[in-house]
């Protein structure tokens, strides 16, 4: 009998268990499901931060290693700044839902360029696009100018395929854009209050960059002196003369950006040819629909240099 009740209790200490264990895995088993759910809602969160944030800012913030505080710094930065050619004409006559879909895929190219190149992209205002190079990551001053100006080249030469875009939806436009760069010390932080604060930049150069886009001709990529000092080494540029800037004591001296110089490209133009009395043009044959890109390009920084020779 006592073997028979020693038996019982085990039995039963053993069911106990039993159940213990079952309560356990389950309870695991609905933690486990618990925090697969809080991990899909904090996936979804960070996506939909990373859409409104630079990559640059983003990963900084995600991997804890910017400051969350109001704070801010000195730093030389290069900052661009672009608009289209008169967009806001355009908004009178073109339904808003077709504009928004031609806008969007505008920026959406122009996005991944200044991604490409590692600009921080500051903010957009309507068709305008504000962008900087050296924060929050910094390389040094003259990639960063660099990479700016080459930024710019490419969205110039990616317009005439989103023009092609633009009047397939409707916008008989001719869609251009106005360019202007500068480099120089800026302050450079969060900006705002405890509750909503904005990673910027202010300071008398950003002004100057919003300048020089202001003062650009159609399709021009307008930089300073400032900024063609860094980059005068890999890019052809022409002098455009000088533009006043409110809260600058002295005259801006500004440069047109033609493209990379020849040895950068590691080939001659085929449109223009140099020699000691002179230059040869030769016959440019430029459709609208057929000539590529790069065609564009080399025909108007052969027509650009032509013209600075004859000037």
């Amino acid at each position: 009998m006592d073997n028979e009740k020693v038996l019982e209790e085990e039995r039963a200490k053993y069911a106990e268990l039993e159940v213990l264990y079952q309560n356990i895995i389950d309870h695991s088993t609905e933690i486990e499901n618990e925090l697969l759910e809080n991990n899909k809602k904090i996936q979804m969160y960070l996506d939909r931060m990373r859409r409104y944030l630079s990559p640059q800012l983003y990963e900084m913030i995600t991997g804890a290693e910017v400051e969350t505080s109001i704070s801010h710094q000195r730093r030389k930065l290069t900052i661009f700044f672009s608009d289209i050619v008169g967009f806001t004409t355009i908004t009178d006559s073109i339904e808003p839902e077709i504009l928004s879909d031609c806008l969007n895929k505008y920026l959406d190219v122009m996005s991944s360029i200044a991604i490409k190149y590692g600009g921080t992209i500051d903010k957009f205002i309507g068709d305008a696009i504000m962008i900087f190079f050296g924060a929050p990551s910094f390389e040094n001053d003259k990639a960063h100018a660099l990479n700016c100006v080459k930024m710019a080249i490419e969205m110039r030469d990616s317009l005439p395929a989103l023009d092609e875009y633009w009047r397939k939806s409707g916008i008989n436009h001719n869609l251009t854009c106005r360019i202007g760069i500068n480099t120089g010390y800026v302050t450079v932080g969060n900006f705002g209050t405890n509750e909503r604060m904005d990673y910027t930049i202010i300071g008398g150069p950003v002004n100057v960059a919003s300048r020089l886009e202001h003062v650009s001709n159609a399709g021009e990529i307008l930089i300073s002196n400032a900024t063609k000092s860094l980059i005068d080494e890999f890019i052809d540029t022409i002098p455009k003369g000088e533009v006043v800037v409110k809260g600058v004591h002295t005259p801006i001296e500004t440069f047109q950006v033609i493209g990379l110089k020849d040895n950068q490209e590691k080939k001659e133009n085929p449109f223009l040819k140099f020699d000691d009395q002179g230059f040869l043009l030769k016959p440019l044959h430029f459709d609208k629909l057929s000539t590529n890109p790069e065609e564009r390009r080399l025909m108007q920084n052969a027509l650009e240099k032509a013209l600075a020779a004859l000037k």
